[in-house]
């Protein structure tokens, strides 16, 4: 090899090595590159993100001022409902004041009723419908005869318990001899009898007692079982009849009573049907007009016991969605004349 050809072979190699060391350069600058063009794209896809987190921040924004907004002029209008609701309280205990003090006046009252903030004993306020209906025609509370047919208890959810406490008195029929010792107790000055209301008067019939309460009965009590599975029977045991005339007749000293309250899990129709009406005609009944059941019953009530009550001249001033209150329609009218 001469010099010549060496020459030209260092060249050559020097050559080579230099393309190669530019074109690792070459890789190099377009790695940068596209790390650049990658992290440039990375920070507009956060801008985005950020202008986006923006514009929903002040979306949010805009509702909650508009939702204070609302919540400012509903606290404005709720204040301005209870500054008129507590006037008309005011107003309204004021007035009811007044009637309490003429009914004191004039004898209707035993004791301070408090009759804005009046007790009720009743299931479902009854006896504060009475003690309303007394009040407005000027029967005297302690006037109230009762007839309570079906007692159960002789205070709580006693229909007759307010006219108790104001001095009127009456008679309480309970079949279920168990309930018997308390309601002497607590109504000693109260006629209690340990009988079966019905139609007629001594007949035996035999009287079913349950284990809950108000649910004892005359009579089938097989659908009764089968509808509430919890229901038990305790004991059947034989009781004497009376008749609502009878019971007049022997202890109300043949005066009809002012209020005639009707419980008797299902014999409502026949006690009704016995009543002399031209003889013993009360000024108010109180009746149970749905069948028993532990849901809330709505848009149920005995049809046929409100068509016989009219065809007897009786208006259903109230209904509690348990009982109806019946008035006597011919002494009404004679009330607004």
């Amino acid at each position: 090899m001469n010099f010549y050809t060496k020459m030209l072979r260092f060249l050559l190699r020097d050559l080579y090595g230099r393309n190669e060391a530019e074109r690792n350069e070459l890789q190099q600058l377009r790695q940068e590159v596209q790390n650049l063009q990658n992290k440039q794209k990375a920070l507009e896809t956060q801008q985005e993100k950020n202008f986006q987190r923006i514009s929903q921040n002040a979306e949010r924004s805009e509702r909650s001022e508009k939702r204070l907004d609302c919540l400012e002029h509903y606290r404005r209008e709720t204040e301005k409902r209870m500054k008129s609701d507590d006037e008309t309280t005011i107003s309204l205990a004021h007035r009811t004041e007044q009637i309490e003090t003429i009914l004191k006046e004039q004898h209707f009252l035993k004791e301070n009723l408090q009759l804005f903030n009046k007790k009720t004993y009743s299931q479902a306020g009854e006896d504060a419908i009475l003690m309303y209906l007394c009040a407005m025609m000027g029967i005297a509370f302690s006037d109230c005869i009762y007839l309570d047919l079906g007692a159960n208890k002789p205070i709580e959810m006693s229909n007759t318990y307010f006219f108790y406490e104001q001095g009127a008195r009456g008679v309480l029929l309970e079949a279920n001899p168990l309930l018997i010792p308390e309601l002497k107790a607590k109504r000693p000055e109260d006629i209690i009898l340990n009988q079966a209301v019905s139609g007629k008067s001594g007949e035996q019939v035999e009287f079913h007692i349950l284990n809950l309460d108000g649910l004892s009965k005359i009579g089938d009590i097989s659908e009764l079982l089968a509808n509430n599975p919890e229901a038990e029977l305790q004991q059947t045991i034989s009781l004497e009849t009376i008749s609502y005339e009878e019971i007049i007749e022997n202890y109300l000293n043949q005066k009809a009573p002012v209020i005639l309250n009707l419980d008797t899990e299902g014999m409502e129709m026949e006690i009704l049907q016995s009543i002399p009406w031209e003889k013993y005609r009360p000024l108010f009944i109180i009746l149970e007009m749905i069948p028993y059941s532990q849901k809330l019953s709505a848009g149920v009530k005995d049809q046929e016991l409100l068509q016989y009550l009219a065809s007897k001249d009786y208006l259903e001033y109230a209904f509690t969605g348990i009982n109806s209150i019946f008035m006597d329609k011919r002494q009404y009218e004679l009330y607004l004349h």
